[in-house]
């Protein structure tokens, strides 16, 4: 029955229509408009929102004002597609889970790769409340696909406690950990960018480390031996 949910939740993940460019390829080989998406990435990401404007994004690409708004005529419809792009790649981490084989990895995984996805689009969660507050779009979208994902983690939870992975909870328990994993999922990166000092390479490990340390109270004698083995093994 669990299962069954699950999976019907999974189906109720909101589905962008935008696609993240391909990743590694020769800029030659990208079309006009994947250029303009990687490089306004690495724009935001080093300079912010507010100080890159649609100019700015053109002339690193090589291309004209006209054209670059032929693709995109706001600087927000190029925020659009980011946003999109971190949805998708965290929409297929959930729907790569089984539930009849759940376990205590396939979580942890999924969480890891979202923190590097995040990070790959580190201007999103940096300034993630003022682009809610500028991109009303996003804000509903993300409202609305917060408490799908929050359903999704509980019943995740449930499904690991029937396989005595997780001790028994209670929901207010279930729901108060669904708060904090949120919580962190969407502040983390301001936190890291202010404070953090380690290598930049074991930031997201770091982070996403922390935040699996919310079950860790929770888990069983097999849970924590399987949570142990994970990030030894990272």
């Amino acid at each position: 029955m669990l299962e069954t949910h699950l999976m019907k939740i999974t189906k109720k993940t909101a589905k962008p229509t935008h696609k993240e460019p391909s990743q590694g390829l020769p800029e030659a080989k990208l079309g006009t408009k994947e250029r303009i998406v990687e490089t306004s990435r690495i724009l935001f990401n080093e300079h912010g929102v507010e100080a890159v404007t649609v100019r700015h994004i053109a002339d690193a690409v090589g291309i004209s004002h006209g054209n670059l708004c032929y693709h995109f005529p706001r600087k927000e419809d190029i925020i659009l597609r980011h946003y999109h792009a971190v949805v998708e790649g965290m929409n297929a981490q959930v729907a790569a889970w089984n539930p009849e084989h759940l376990n205590l990895s396939m979580i942890l995984d999924a969480l890891l790769k979202s923190y590097e996805l995040q990070y790959h689009h580190k201007f999103l969660m940096v300034e993630f409340v003022n682009i809610m507050r500028r991109i009303p779009e996003i804000r509903e979208h993300f409202r609305s696909l917060f408490a799908v994902r929050k359903q999704q983690f509980g019943f995740a939870l449930m499904l690991l406690q029937h396989k005595n992975i997780i001790k028994e909870m209670s929901d207010v328990e279930r729901e108060r950990i669904s708060l904090h994993n949120y919580l962190m999922g969407d502040f983390w990166m301001s936190e890291a960018e202010i404070l953090y000092a380690g290598e930049e390479s074991e930031k997201c490990r770091f982070y996403a480390h922390l935040a699996s340390a919310l079950l860790y109270p929770y888990l069983t004698a097999r849970g924590r031996k399987e949570f142990d083995a994970f990030w030894e093994s990272e």
